[in-house]
């Protein structure tokens, strides 16, 4: 990726990620391959933890974590890419209700994009959010019951990846020994420190090296659904 940050600011970003504690059957964060790490995005961009606000950690079992989301209120649900930090090969997204089997969700198109942003967007602000290809849209209607989303890339011919790790490992095999490819957040406002109610933060990793910012995602007018219950 060839871009001119600021020494001072690449230092910064890359900063460790794994110094942080985190719950003993919790996926370990990677380092960003000089690219700006998933606890600084989080903490910079949003005044967020990457463990103390994590909303769906792994307690016991990836299959056990939190994925699904519904409806919070009256209007439509707005799923949307905010910063693009993985292959620039197409990335696409979507949402899914659960099918019959884990192997079979009932996947839904909804946007595309072609970019990738550098350590430098993050700094300026410039090339932020992806463009999206023409034909995408970002808000859609799946009903009152529990739904999940999804992510992937044209890169790699499988099935992407899912809130919902039991899915993952169902229907992609290249990621079935580690499934749990989405990290949930509580959307804050930095400025105010405030929780913005219904809306939620979703670092994707649909690669292997598990730095969880490969596509950054907000969902809005949704409540993120407790499947222990």
């Amino acid at each position: 990726m060839a871009h001119t940050p600021r020494i001072a600011f690449v230092a910064f970003f890359l900063l460790s990620a794994s110094s942080y504690a985190q719950t003993p059957k919790q996926p370990k964060v990677a380092p960003g391959p000089m690219e700006p790490n998933w606890d600084v995005i989080l903490k910079e961009r949003y005044g967020l933890s990457m463990f103390d606000d994590l909303l769906n950690p792994v307690k016991t079992t990836p299959e056990a974590t939190p994925g699904l989301f519904k409806r919070a209120g009256s209007g439509p649900i707005t799923y949307t890419p905010v910063i693009a930090l993985g292959l620039v090969t197409t990335t696409r997204g979507g949402w899914y209700t659960p099918g019959p089997s884990d192997k079979s969700p009932n996947k839904h198109d909804l946007w595309s994009y072609t970019q990738r942003n550098t350590t430098e967007d993050l700094q300026t602000g410039k090339n932020l959010p992806p463009t999206l290809a023409e034909g995408s849209k970002t808000s859609f209607d799946p009903g009152d019951a529990p739904f999940g989303v999804w992510a992937g890339n044209d890169g790699f011919t499988d099935g992407g990846v899912y809130t919902q790790p039991q899915v993952v490992a169902a229907v992609n095999q290249r990621l079935a020994k580690q499934p749990y490819k989405a990290m949930i957040y509580p959307n804050k406002d930095k400025a105010t420190g405030k929780i913005i109610p219904h809306s939620y933060l979703i670092g994707w990793e649909y690669s292997t090296n598990d730095d969880f910012q490969d596509v950054v995602c907000r969902i809005d007018n949704v409540d993120l659904v407790d499947e222990s219950k």
